[in-house]
């Protein structure tokens, strides 16, 4: 069967058992200022650290060590005890790849505890947290494949609403898989992109040089 159908029928498949229920939200949250920046089109891009969070596949073209860490204060005008970390690292060993991972806490600040009739009961914080593992190794010269593995935990109370059974807590688990492919540019478009960029910086120095000129002029002339 030709790849094209059956990627669509495996797409099919997955929205037909699709479940519409939220959860591990804060994974959404973007974390770094530079994918901020491109409107997180990074999963192309992936080469620094927060490549662990976008596309494990990117460790598979870094050497050396990275560290990289992030502090908001989160909705600051709503409350004052919200806030999300991330932390991440790497470390390039050479023959297998680049092992690494990240950390991830969002604080939900303090719940006022109230029972059924709206009395007051004990208060308690609240908080949603992740731990990935990743590895990343090259499959070529322009292609990698890279791995994570992944460990929820979201404590959103201590003990179930009034009349729920269960826990106000849960534990998940999750992995990614991302691959991440190169594409050399010709001898050519790299001759015309370097010389795009000479005429540029040309431009900007003949412009200073001119206007230099004019300034020297009306000196002589005051």
């Amino acid at each position: 069967m030709n790849l094209k159908y059956i990627l669509i029928i495996w797409f099919a498949i997955g929205h037909l058992w699709a479940v519409g229920e939220a959860g591990a939200i804060f994974l959404l949250i973007a974390p770094g200022a530079g994918p901020a920046g491109t409107g997180e089109a990074q999963v192309a891009k992936a080469d620094d650290v927060y490549a662990s969070y976008y596309n494990p596949a990117g460790f598979g073209f870094l050497k050396g060590k990275e560290v990289a860490g992030m502090h908001v204060q989160w909705l600051p005008n709503l409350a004052t005890d919200l806030y999300y970390e991330f932390l991440a690292y790497r470390h390039y060993i050479d023959g297998l790849g680049s092992v690494g991972g990240h950390i991830i806490f969002l604080n939900l600040g303090e719940q006022i505890g109230m029972d059924a009739e709206g009395n007051p009961t004990t208060n308690w914080s609240s908080f949603m947290a992740a731990a990935s593992g990743s590895f990343g190794t090259r499959l070529s010269e322009t292609s990698s494949i890279g791995f994570n593995f992944k460990v929820f935990q979201q404590k959103l109370s201590d003990q179930p609403v009034e009349g729920e059974t269960g826990e106000g807590s849960s534990t998940d688990f999750g992995f990614d898989i991302g691959y991440l492919k190169k594409l050399k540019q010709s001898s050519s478009a790299l001759i015309s992109k370097e010389k795009k960029k000479l005429n540029k910086i040309f431009n900007q120095l003949t412009e200073i040089y001119n206007r230099q000129n004019e300034l020297n002029e009306r000196i002589v002339k005051f």
